[in-house]
């Protein structure tokens, strides 16, 4: 009696005081109900990766908020960016708010801790056109020629440009439909509902499209993927090996910077900031939710500098008309 009366103690403990671990699998699991899949693994990895060993054992109830601020300065000691720590901690504070609906514990440490106050590090990589045509130059394979060209002057994210199909392809108005993205084999909606979009594309680059749905065979179908097989869409490992081993080829003949098939993106905004385009024009392009994070991505990027701005407002009056004010 006395055994069975400790256990039912001791269930009932674990249930109105259970660990981290055991509310952070119930989120989990609410998660990925509700989120799309490359979503929850990204939640999922940090859960696994940062959040149990440090806080898996402890009673949800028995985390202070030294315990948060320990962690956080922990993450700062091991280099973390300021993007990785933020992001971690914000999953945590999540995990709490959580635990707090389903009445595991009433209050939030990390939301009162606050995240790290740090600056976040805004140094982006790209390359200018004329370090595309270097690597453009070398690549020898009229597929993947036609896919970097289209994924240098689109912006698109690498999944994007993996999902298209012909029917997204309008060689009539020049136009690519951006309105799904791969992700291992799955293909799903799009990042955000801003990243639905249509963008216009130069005609070199929609006629080197023409020419590539000429030449593969079988005759293509508008719902067979662009850049794959069938309504197969190209494998991200395949697309990651070829673009590293052009990459390799043109750093040895060119010393071509290395960058990452991600920073296409941001090249394709440094190629549009170039060319005058205000930012309304590179968030649409880009798929952005609003001006502001296209501004607070490349703002550093924009030539007018303080200087250059007042430069411009010297031709404003002629110093004639400053004297004649002063004699006034």
């Amino acid at each position: 009696e006395a055994k069975l009366q400790i256990e039912a103690e001791e269930g009932l403990f674990e249930e109105e005081n259970p660990t981290f671990e055991y509310v952070a699998d119930q989120y989990l699991e609410w998660y990925k109900r509700r989120r799309k899949a490359s979503s929850y693994r990204k939640i999922e990895s940090i859960v696994r990766v940062n959040l149990k060993p440090v806080f898996g054992k402890k009673r949800i109830n028995d985390i202070r908020n030294r315990d948060i601020r320990r962690f956080q300065d922990d993450m700062i000691d091991a280099n973390y960016s300021a993007h990785h720590i933020k992001k971690i901690h914000q999953v945590l504070s999540t995990i709490f708010n959580f635990a707090i609906k389903e009445e595991y514990t009433m209050k939030n440490p990390a939301r009162e801790v606050g995240n790290v106050e740090m600056q976040e590090n805004q140094h982006i990589d790209y390359w200018t056109l004329e370090e595309f045509k270097q690597f453009i130059s070398v690549v020898d394979d009229y597929l993947y020629k036609t896919l970097f060209m289209t994924l240098y002057y689109s912006g698109m994210r690498k999944g994007e440009l993996s999902a298209l199909t012909w029917k997204d392809i309008n060689f009539d108005n020049n136009t690519i439909n951006i309105d799904k993205t791969a992700y291992n084999t799955n293909v799903t909606t799009p990042k955000t509902k801003s990243s639905i979009r249509i963008i216009t594309m130069p005609k070199y680059v929609m006629n080197m499209l023409k020419q590539l749905k000429i030449t593969k065979e079988p005759k293509q179908k508008i719902g067979y993927c662009v850049f794959g097989n069938y309504y197969d869409h190209l494998p991200a490992t395949t697309l990651d090996r070829y673009y590293h081993k052009y990459l390799d080829i043109a750093h040895k003949k060119y010393k071509l910077k290395k960058i990452r098939i991600h920073d296409f993106r941001h090249s394709h905004a440094s190629y549009l900031i170039n060319k005058g385009a205000i930012p309304a024009v590179v968030a649409k392009r880009l798929g952005h939710k609003d001006v502001a994070t296209t501004l607070n991505i490349y703002s550093h990027l924009y030539p007018s500098t303080e200087k250059e701005i007042i430069d411009q407002m010297e031709d404003d009056f002629k110093m004639a008309d400053v004297l004649e004010f002063k004699i006034k």
